[in-house]
């Protein structure tokens, strides 16, 4: 990957990648799933599904920027 700074967009999706990350993001998340999924509507499940899959997406994302660009977490956000 080139030196460029990243976009905006990346960079937004970063910083949530950052959140889903850490131990509190993670725990909001499955709390939030776990929240949309016992309300046993179609609405709460479609939700939960969508944000299953935002959460996948923004962690692929981290990733694969992570392995582009040489950098890696430090320890502390491990």
């Amino acid at each position: 990957m080139t030196g460029t700074t990243p976009s905006r967009f990346l960079r937004l999706v970063l910083r949530a990648d950052a959140f889903t990350t850490s131990t509190p993001g993670t725990i909001t998340l499955i709390v939030a799933l776990l929240t949309l999924l016992f309300t046993d509507t179609a609405a709460g499940l479609g939700a939960a599904a969508v944000l299953f899959a935002a959460w996948v997406a923004v962690g692929w994302t981290g990733r694969r920027y992570e392995r582009l660009s040489g950098r890696s977490r430090a320890a502390g956000d491990r």
